[in-house]
């Protein structure tokens, strides 16, 4: 009942995205189908495959990027990540099919739907702004990105995420095009991806606040960073990625294979930050996308 609670929260919290819609295709056995209902930049579109054949490598593909098709238990699925940055209109969303016949390629014509981000500028504490010129910043952005594009086949998680603390995340928090005073491309030290906008949800609770899993997954990193401060990696399968940044103290190690709402640390300050705060960012195939929407994706 508490998880349940924890993600009934978590949807209730998530802003408005484009109703419900799905988009389908079918090429000879192979019926594509893209869900767009969080088709919205910083959403994810949620794509179904079925065939009366087995197949080999499949791939669905918005601008550039790959998001490899897995198992799940309704069949094929890929999670598809929508950046930020990409504009509202028209997109094609790309597969690349690996099929007895040989390699196929099936576009489909989408939607983006709006969403709009504010923007907000933070104070760094004088005491802090040090942080961002450590040789160990560029090191440590460089070791988190490598963990950000882990891909394991397996999905650990079991139905939708949960906030992983009690409490409502700051209101444009996630997305938010981001200045520091005091510092300088901080979102970029902090996960080697460039653009400055807010990676994460942010949620203003005491130190040491207990702060739990948001899934089930495996512990990727558990210890200290330069900008997010004592930081937990979790890898929650399939190219789902969980940071939890700024805490007081870690409970977790890595290699711990966990479950959605166990305890993996307390929050704090740590790092890079304005003020006493967690921090959760949620990465789908290197891609941050806005966290909520993982409470509408079920295993």
């Amino acid at each position: 009942m508490r998880s349940q609670a924890f993600a009934v929260a978590l949807l209730l919290a998530l802003p408005a995205a484009a109703s419900p819609e799905t988009v389908s295709r079918t090429v000879g056995q192979v019926t594509m189908v893209a869900d767009l209902g969080q088709a919205v930049p910083g959403g994810v579109v949620v794509v179904h495959l079925r065939s009366r054949y087995g197949l080999g490598a499949v791939f669905a593909i918005l601008d550039g990027r790959r998001a490899p098709v897995y198992n799940s238990p309704k069949g094929l699925r890929a999670l598809v990540p929508v950046p930020v940055g990409t504009p509202a209109g028209p997109e094609t969303l790309g597969f690349e099919i690996m099929a007895r016949t040989g390699r196929q390629r099936v576009p489909i014509d989408i939607n983006i739907a709006p969403r709009d981000y504010a923007s907000r500028s933070l104070t760094i504490p004088k005491t802090r702004r040090y942080l961002a010129s450590q040789p160990s910043a560029t090191r440590n952005s460089r070791q988190l990105l490598s963990l950000l594009r882990t891909e394991s086949p397996l999905a650990l998680w079991h139905g939708p995420f949960g906030s992983p603390v009690s409490a409502a995340p700051l209101p444009d928090s996630f997305g938010a095009a981001q200045t520091y005073v005091g510092a300088s491309a901080v979102e970029y030290l902090t996960d080697g991806i460039f653009g400055e906008y807010h990676r994460g949800l942010d949620y203003e609770v005491p130190v040491g606040t207990v702060v739990q899993a948001p899934a089930a997954g495996v512990v990727l990193f558990a210890g200290y960073m330069s900008i997010p401060g004592a930081v937990v990696v979790l890898d929650h399968g399939q190219g789902i990625v969980s940071v939890l940044a700024h805490l007081s103290r870690v409970e977790v190690h890595e290699g711990d294979v966990i479950e959605g709402r166990a305890p993996v640390g307390a929050s704090g300050e740590s790092g890079l930050i304005a003020g006493p705060r967690l921090q959760w960012r949620l990465y789908v195939h290197g891609v941050a996308v806005d966290p909520r929407v993982m409470a509408t994706v079920a295993d």
